[in-house]
């Protein structure tokens, strides 16, 4: 089981990786996590080798692979949380299989998030794993959602909802006295589904409209989610 925490900054700057099955995008971070620049690499993760995934990784990074700090996180559906008291290692694919199947392609990775007493247990391509084994074999590989509850979630005190936004999925996770009350994924079409299951995890949890913040990361390029959660949420805040 792999350990996630927040990273020491040994150097200026951080080399972020993140993968999806269409491919996946270079960002180059300062040490305030601020985006120095970016760049995205289209390639189908599915069909490809894993020596072909290597290549092109090494290729789009050219430059790049000698930074310090380097994170791999892949954004990818099928993950489960598992309260660390309840969690024994070596039994990770049994846990993954009580909420998901398992692809005969795929294999399990699980993260412990100790600032969360939680574990996430996901999965990933074989293919894409090997890969990033070949070329990073002392690296942790993140979930985006482990990389969510370490690195953006900062204040664990107060009331909020956050929404990692990702085309036609929104991952949620929410926080309120200091615990993890929900971290669940819904699929949406349009910017009305976003909102209708935003307001009803404030109506299931009973969370305060007027008080709890709602906080939406990966919207860059669209303000509609914004605008239309704000018309019913007081406090709504895009984070990039």
């Amino acid at each position: 089981m792999e350990e996630v925490s927040n990273p020491t900054q040994n150097n200026q700057y951080t080399l972020s990786i993140r993968f999806n099955l269409d491919g996946f995008y270079l960002s180059v971070l300062d040490i305030s996590n601020t985006l120095i620049s970016a760049k995205k690499v289209s390639i189908p993760i599915l069909s490809t080798p894993k020596a072909d995934i290597a290549k092109t990784i090494e290729r789009e990074a050219d430059g790049l692979l000698d930074y310090q700090n380097i994170r791999l996180i892949c954004e990818l559906d099928g993950y489960i949380f598992v309260p660390k008291a309840l969690f024994e290692n070596g039994n990770e694919t049994d846990f993954f299989l009580f909420e998901h199947k398992l692809d005969k392609n795929d294999c399990i990775i699980s993260n412990n998030i100790s600032s969360w007493e939680t574990v996430n247990v996901f999965s990933i391509p074989k293919n894409l794993k090997d890969a990033l084994n070949q070329l990073f074999p002392n690296l942790i590989i993140e979930h985006h959602l482990s990389y969510l509850l370490t690195d953006k979630i900062k204040v664990k005190n107060e009331s909020s909802v956050q929404i990692w936004v990702r085309p036609k999925i929104m991952d949620v996770a929410v926080i309120g006295g200091g615990n993890l009350q929900l971290i669940n994924s819904f699929s949406y079409n349009t910017p009305e589904d976003f909102t209708y299951y935003t307001l009803n995890i404030f109506e299931q949890l009973s969370l305060d409209i007027e008080n709890c913040k709602v906080k939406l990361y990966n919207t860059e390029g669209s303000n509609e989610l914004q605008k239309l959660v704000q018309k019913y949420v007081k406090q709504v805040e895009v984070i990039s």
